[in-house]
């Protein structure tokens, strides 16, 4: 067997502990307190960590080009540490909390479950639901909360940035959680207004994420399952699909429909799935997996698989939009 393929594997086999150096990293904020370059007692003081154990940290670290570290101890940024800063845009940060969350950890430890089952992991691992879990651990919950506001594909900038939503006059933002695509679209196209549209507990924090665009937007708690507010002329939903089976999708999509008036536009932003060797990019497939640990029915779909749903709820094929994300725009109307 050749040296390198075996060392690639060898490699992906302790990819979980590379993923705790990470989460250690953003735990303590390192990429944060490094600036311009501090040594490790600086550090260790900042962080309150044992000194040795953090130089050991940061020189593993270094082996992956997160940070570098002299031979004095000096640790400074690079660009893939410089990602894991609080404020960077965007930032890794959140996501590197999120992905080493004990539910997210146990989880994904029982993924043979799954796969021999056809049961999410989650549930069976705590026997809850992933969403009501979160609401019964509220830390954990607020790691969650965090790391989808923040956004760490670039997913809400790259959809503002693709789609031309001048003249749109409102857009609402099916599942739009705390605003965070809205207020992209508001902050590119200034004659555009804003209908924010999710559960009660979940645009209740709105105003922080939407800023000065809150008096550009209207706030509604609503459940997509039973109504979708109507009056809007472009109607968005980002990574909502993919949390639910088919036939809550088409319950999903039906109420939209029922939303839009003639002439309108909805934009469903999600992963789309190729299944043609060698043209897939990888992290869409790990999200493929995580959705089905996480939630029954739940999947990353294909351009075919989204097209069925979109016929099935009366709305015509899809035109697909990429973005600099891993995400695409599929546009549709009215059939």
């Amino acid at each position: 067997m050749a040296v390198e393929p075996f060392a690639e594997v060898a490699l992906h086999m302790r990819g979980f502990q590379v993923s705790q150096l990470v989460f250690v990293a953003a735990k303590l904020r390192l990429a944060d307190r490094v600036g311009d370059g501090r040594t490790i007692a600086e550090l260790a003081a900042d962080s309150s960590a044992h000194p040795e154990m953090l130089l050991r940290l940061c020189r593993a670290l270094a082996a992956f080009g997160i940070f570098a570290v002299d031979d004095a101890g000096r640790v400074t940024q690079t660009h893939q540490s410089a990602c894991l800063r609080s404020d960077a845009s965007p930032t890794l940060h959140y996501a590197a909390l999120y992905w080493s969350l004990p539910s997210t950890w146990a989880a994904w430890s029982n993924l043979h479950h799954t796969i021999v089952t056809g049961e999410p992991a989650f549930e069976a691992t705590f026997g809850m639901p992933n969403f009501e879990y979160l609401k019964a651990n509220p830390e954990q919950g607020a790691v969650f909360d965090e790391f989808m506001r923040h956004s760490p594909d670039d997913r809400h900038a790259a959809v503002a940035a693709a789609y031309d939503f001048s003249g749109a006059g409102i857009v609402v933002d099916i599942g739009g959680g705390s605003g965070g695509l809205l207020r992209a679209i508001l902050d590119a196209h200034t004659d555009v207004r804003g209908i924010l549209a999710d559960q009660a507990g979940i645009v209740a924090g709105a105003a922080q994420t939407l800023g000065p665009q809150a008096d550009r937007c209207e706030v509604m708690a609503i459940d997509f399952f039973a109504r979708v507010p109507k009056g809007g002329d472009i109607y968005s939903m980002a990574q909502i699909l993919h949390d639910w089976n088919d036939e809550s999708c088409l319950k999903i999509l039906a109420n939209c429909r029922a939303a839009m008036n003639p002439g309108g536009r909805l934009l469903v932003i999600e992963r789309v799935l190729e299944t043609l060797s060698g043209r897939s990019l990888p992290m869409n497939f790990l999200s493929d997996m995580n959705m089905m640990v996480l939630f029954p029915g739940a999947k990353e779909r294909t351009l075919a698989e989204f097209s069925r749903l979109f016929r099935e709820s009366g709305l015509r094929e899809p035109q697909i939009i990429p973005t600099r994300s891993p995400y695409s725009i599929l546009e549709t109307c009215l059939a």
